[in-house]
């Protein structure tokens, strides 16, 4: 993982809020937070989100499959990862099985999320270059094309 990593929280409760914000910051990720569903859709519009974002299960105005889904369509790839309140596998298979990078549950062990967090971030990392290897190729080759469709 090359830079600072930055994670959007979006937690309604303060408690699961609170905790998952004191571990990223013991490993230096910036992190903003979002209340509801639609304060984490306007983040992931920005032109530059977070690399990660962390959700809890439910809050008002959703939950975190509406979370998974708005992230594909997020300015620029991210990964998710969902927190629960504790271990579910049920949960775990499904947050995977419809997107999210990953799902955690406390207690939030320093080396355990440093782990979740390098792997997350490069993820969203790869997935940005990848992007923006296609656009680049996209816009080399626009030229050819119309050349080509100019002589033709």
């Amino acid at each position: 993982m090359r830079g600072k990593a930055t994670a959007l929280l979006v937690f309604h409760q303060a408690k699961p809020f609170n905790e998952m914000k004191a571990a990223l910051e013991r490993l230096a990720v910036a992190t903003r937070r979002a209340h509801t569903l639609a304060a984490a859709c306007r983040v992931l519009s920005w032109v530059d989100p977070p690399l990660l974002v962390f959700t809890e299960s439910e809050f008002p105005d959703g939950n975190w499959a509406d979370v998974v889904s708005f992230s594909a369509t997020a300015s620029s790839p991210v990964s998710v990862i969902v927190v629960g309140r504790e271990i579910d596998t049920n949960l775990y298979a499904s947050a995977v099985e419809v997107g999210a990078f990953d799902f955690i549950a406390p207690p939030f062990d320093d080396m355990d999320l440093g782990h979740v967090v390098r792997c997350a971030a490069d993820n969203a990392l790869r997935h940005r270059q990848a992007a923006k290897s296609a656009c680049c190729a996209a816009r080399q080759s626009l030229p050819i094309a119309v050349k080509s469709w100019r002589s033709a």
